[in-house]
């Protein structure tokens, strides 16, 4: 069954509930209606009658002309007065009913008293007159008014079914009216593959309705998983493109190694160059899958953090991988302002973004001290990297982060062409702005600046 039969049918499940309720209602109290009606007109008739036998001595021949006209037009009305001791006195009938002595007692009672006998009503009254104290006791099937109740419940059935059929074709209708944007979403979701994640579906309405968000969803989920495909294909081309240099460095070597026979010394010296080419295709591989991460990843976990103990964490983990680094962190123009050594982010890319600054100043610094300058820019942490070496190009300012350039001049010094890109995807996502500033000869300056923390 599809949903839009299934909402048909749910929905004019619904509407017969309703429509049932509502008509069970309307003829319940159009029933009382009818039965009170009948029983204040038998009231009235046993009034009447009891005027009429036990009134006359004492009115004046007009009212009692008035009372007798209105007597003689009881026509199927059976009237019965009993006495005190329960007989029946007045008004003989052919009818084969009783009225029971404690019903009698309870007009009394009441003073009016209204029972059924199946179809029947009855209508007692306690009637006291200067000759003694009676019941009079009037009955009679309302046959026009279960006649009515009898055409109103037809028409009520009828009502009722000719409404669930058009319920059921109305909301037919409406359904697909509804389910129409449906039909052409779900013609454009199958028309999305692999080849072409890069399309959007259209959103047909302005209005922020279910189909809207819907839409909105599934392009969020489409973006997604574009980032999280173009990731994987980033990856192994670039994988595919880096580590081919490397690789065939190694076979090259070993097929050469494997040529003769060597001697310890130059086993030594190939397993050492080995040894540098693996570390090589470590550092890009490690590089390639957190480049990969963050691409993907949506969901990074930030956490306030301190800017001067990542530092001193960072310093002190070059130290162990690079003893003969050279690195200076003059924190003296912020000592006046701690607080804004304070910011949030995810403290192990942050280590990787630094650390790859600092790393790349270090190798071209030419045994240079490298310094780290810590000051404040308009309520804001501004950090500075600057080296001591040979400097950049003017024209290659602007290529220095993309993935995998080096520059022509500087081939021979090793990397390969990650780390500042990596490093400038991290501070874009911690929302960190970062520029260069360069002069040939003499030194090459890393500037980020902070957001606001508080």
């Amino acid at each position: 069954m599809t949903l839009r039969l299934k909402l048909a049918w749910n929905s004019t499940l619904i509407v017969t509930i309703i429509l049932g309720i509502t008509f069970t209602g309307t003829f319940l109290l159009f029933k009382q209606h009818v039965r009170h009606s009948f029983f204040q007109q038998l009231q009235s008739r046993a009034f009447t009658a009891a005027f009429f036998h036990l009134e006359k001595d004492e009115l004046n021949a007009q009212k009692y002309e008035l009372i007798e006209q209105r007597y003689r037009e009881i026509h199927r009305e059976s009237i019965r007065f009993f006495n005190k001791e329960n007989r029946m006195v007045f008004e003989y009938d052919t009818l084969r009913y009783e009225v029971p002595s404690d019903v009698l007692d309870r007009i009394r009672r009441r003073n009016v008293l209204y029972f059924t006998d199946h179809e029947r009503q009855f209508t007692g009254i306690f009637y006291r007159d200067n000759e003694g104290d009676y019941v009079v006791v009037a009955s009679d099937i309302d046959t026009a008014g279960l006649a009515q109740l009898d055409k109103l419940k037809r028409y009520l059935l009828i009502s009722l079914l000719l409404g669930v059929c058009l319920s059921f074709l109305l909301t037919q209708l409406l359904a697909k009216q509804t389910f129409r944007p449906f039909s052409q979403l779900i013609r454009d979701v199958n028309s999305i593959s692999a080849k072409n994640l890069h399309a959007r579906l259209a959103v047909t309405t302005k209005e922020k309705d279910e189909l809207t968000a819907l839409t909105e969803a599934f392009n969020l989920f489409l973006v997604r998983l574009e980032k999280g495909v173009d990731s994987q294909r980033n990856f192994l081309k670039h994988a595919s493109h880096e580590l081919k240099t490397p690789l065939a460095a190694i076979i090259s070597n070993l097929e050469i190694t494997l040529s003769r026979p060597r001697t310890e010394k130059e086993y030594q010296e190939q397993m050492h160059s080995l040894h540098i080419d693996a570390l090589h295709i470590k550092s890009i591989l490690e590089g390639l899958l957190t480049l990969s991460g963050l691409e993907a990843s949506s969901n990074i976990s930030f956490a306030p953090l301190r800017v001067d103990e990542l530092l001193w964490d960072l310093l002190e983990k070059t130290s162990i991988t690079n003893p003969q680094a050279l690195i200076q962190i003059d924190l003296q123009q912020i000592e006046q302002k701690p607080h804004l050594l304070e910011a949030k982010g995810n403290r192990d890319l942050l280590m990787i973004s630094l650390g790859n600054l600092i790393d790349n100043a270090l190798k071209f610094s030419d045994n240079q001290p490298v310094s780290v300058l810590l000051t404040a820019h308009e309520n804001r942490l501004r950090l500075i990297i600057k080296d001591k070496g040979t400097g950049i190009e003017p024209s290659e300012l602007t290529q220095i982060f993309t993935l995998f350039y080096r520059s022509p001049k500087k081939q021979s010094i090793p990397g390969h062409g990650i780390g500042l890109h990596l490093s400038k995807q991290i501070l874009d996502l911690h929302h960190i702005e970062i520029s260069v500033r360069s002069v040939l000869g003499d030194y090459t300056e890393f500037t980020l600046l902070f957001p606001t923390f508080r």
